[in-house]
């Protein structure tokens, strides 16, 4: 936890840029601390940052320079002020205004409690710190992050507008700044030939290749994302079309795939055996994975075998983790690489191709461990446009509808009784869908168990959902603490009453219920129910089926017709429920996870 964790606990932007430095770090705290800043191009860049939000304020500025200590905010004049002082590792600032007006009205708090405390709508919190961690005697880390919060969704909607026309002159300023801090007081030696754990498996390497990015989390939490890498489990976070058969890395940790053991072999290609040997695993700070291949007989042998074949390649793979304070770790990445001299050529393209994967894999691995992964990617995207294109067709054939309301049943099995009709018994329209699943009902309903737009999302066309403000993401994985209970309440949409749960047969089924509002009947709104059924059944031979089943009745009005009956309704919930079926489906049939 960091002191700018104190101000700004839950930002909803976060930027974070970082130098090392060729200075002790008492030296350059007190360049950015405490020395005249208006002189030199870094002070200049420093102070911009503040000058880009509060504009009106530069002309007032003294010209005889300005420190951080002259950041003092009053009822008279509001405006930005220290929060936070921690000599000599964090400083930290902070105002409370209307960022995107000419004039922006600030608002003055007493300290960073009040600050952190202030929720009165229409407004948005900006704080920065300015971090210093040693590297050994002579070296320093500076950090610099940037934090936005706002107190309601309105305020957050004008930031962001005034934002991405400020966004890209604040983040040059605050590089600039950066640059200047570099060629006032050096930058240290790349350190790329250092030693590095893991060099020792591989003394006589022919090549070798070391990466590195800062990460703003502890080792602990990078931890669990290393070591749930490899096809057939969290894929490897870099190209998935290039190294994991084209299916998505992993978004969320799994627990499953966290017992990793030396001599374990990470599979390293969708199908087939070979991958990475695991030669060292210490925790949270270094995973070593290796190999030697066969290339004449396309065969992989133990690291550690006695010979090398003639056409061999021998390689290392490191990752190393190193705090750099409480918050922040340097993620250290070393290939190494021995091979036959028939294999040149080959690694000379292999160097180009890992250089581009091993860039992309750091940068998403940052991601998620600092928690910015986007809610969409263009897999959802390309996904839900599909789904669009199939509600248009549904929308230009209602002469179709009575096939897709029973789709994946004949119209006998459709119209059998089921748990929870009774909550609706004369409904007006609806649907049965089912989907036939190779897996046992006891692996499905878990997945089943957790639907709902708080718990595990609906398994759907994401993209369409969060367009229509569900923010949802739907689980990758099962999450115990999210398995429906009676007397529950499934969340559809934030801005819509939750379905209460009527009903609940842990292993089978659930029914969600939308009982008849007396009070909306009598202010003139329609009288509605509907109920919907999650239904789970087991087949021969350890597969299932899963059941969804959708039931409304509402008074024959225009009004009524138009938002509950099948005319706007039917072509997009019929598909939406369609996809989550074959969504749940495709995760139930996973196969385990492979080691």
């Amino acid at each position: 936890m960091t002191a700018l964790d104190s101000v700004i606990a839950s930002p909803r932007l976060v930027e974070i840029d970082r130098i090392d430095l060729s200075a002790p770090a008492g030296q350059v705290w007190r360049r950015v601390r405490h020395a005249a800043l208006a002189q030199s191009p870094v002070t200049r860049a420093l102070f911009a940052l503040r000058t880009l939000i509060d504009r009106a304020d530069a002309a007032a500025r003294p010209p005889g320079g300005v420190r951080l200590d002259d950041l003092i905010s009053s009822p008279r004049q509001p405006g930005f002020q220290i929060f936070v002082d921690e000599p000599p590792r964090e400083v930290v600032a902070g105002a409370i205004g209307q960022v995107w007006r000419l004039r922006i009205p600030f608002v003055h708090v007493e300290g960073p409690a009040a600050f952190a405390a202030f929720a009165e709508p229409g407004y948005v919190k900006v704080a920065w710190a300015i971090r210093v961690s040693p590297l050994g005697d002579r070296c320093s880390h500076l950090e610099l992050e940037v934090r936005v919060g706002a107190t309601d969704d309105a305020a957050w909607r004008r930031f962001r507008r005034y934002f991405h026309v400020i966004g890209p002159a604040s983040r040059y300023i605050r590089r600039s700044l950066l640059r200047a801090l570099a060629r006032e007081l050096g930058r240290p030696e790349p350190g790329g030939d250092q030693p590095l754990a893991g060099d020792q498996w591989l003394p006589d390497a022919a090549r070798q290749r070391t990466d590195r990015i800062d990460v703003a989390a502890a080792p602990a939490a990078i931890w669990p994302w290393l070591v749930q890498m490899g096809c057939r489990r969290a894929g490897f976070y870099s190209i998935d079309a290039l190294d994991n058969g084209g299916r998505r890395s992993a978004r969320d940790i799994h627990p499953e795939l966290q017992g990793l053991a030396v001599g374990d072999v990470i599979p390293a290609r969708p199908d087939g055996a070979g991958g990475f040997e695991v030669l060292e695993l210490k925790a949270p700070h270094a995973l070593v994975l290796g190999g030697l291949f066969d290339r004449a007989l396309s065969r992989q042998l133990p690291f550690a075998a006695a010979g090398r074949p003639s056409r061999f390649w021998h390689i290392t793979w490191a990752f190393v983790l190193q705090p750099l304070d409480g918050r922040s770790t340097r993620v250290t990445v070393r290939v190494r690489g021995a091979f036959a001299a028939t294999e040149r050529r080959r690694a000379r393209w292999l160097l180009v191709a890992h250089r581009m994967m091993e860039a992309a894999q750091l940068r998403h691995l940052a991601a998620r461990a600092e928690g910015r992964l986007p809610s969409d990617d263009w897999r959802d995207v390309a996904e839900g446009l599909r789904g669009a294109l199939r509600m248009a067709w549904a929308f230009l054939t209602p002469f179709l509808r009575g096939r897709r309301d029973r789709w994946g049943f004949d119209r006998v099995a459709a119209a059998r009784p089921l748990p929870g009709d009774e909550l609706v018994p004369a409904p007006r329209w609806g649907w049965t869908h089912g989907v036939e699943i190779d897996a046992p009902a006891g692996a499905v309903w878990p997945w089943v168990a957790q639907i709902g737009a708080d718990r595990g999302g609906f398994y759907s066309y994401q993209w369409l959902e969060n367009l229509a403000g569900c923010r949802v993401r739907n689980a990758e994985r099962v999450h115990p603490e999210w398995q429906v209970r009676p007397g529950g309440r499934m969340v559809l949409h934030p801005e819509v009453p939750p379905l209460e749960i009527a009903a609940v047969d842990s292993g089978r089924f659930f029914v969600a219920h939308a009982a008849p509002d007396a009070g909306s009947a009598a202010a003139g709104a329609p009288d509605v129910a509907a109920s919907w059924l999650f239904l789970v059944e087991p087949l021969e031979a350890g597969r299932s089926r899963f059941v969804s089943r959708y039931r409304v009745a509402y008074p024959d009005t225009l009004r009524a017709r138009l938002a509950f009956g099948p005319a706007l309704v039917e072509p997009i919930g019929a598909e939406m429920d369609r996809r989550m079926l074959l969504g749940v489906k495709a995760r139930a049939e996973q196969r385990a996870p492979a080691v």
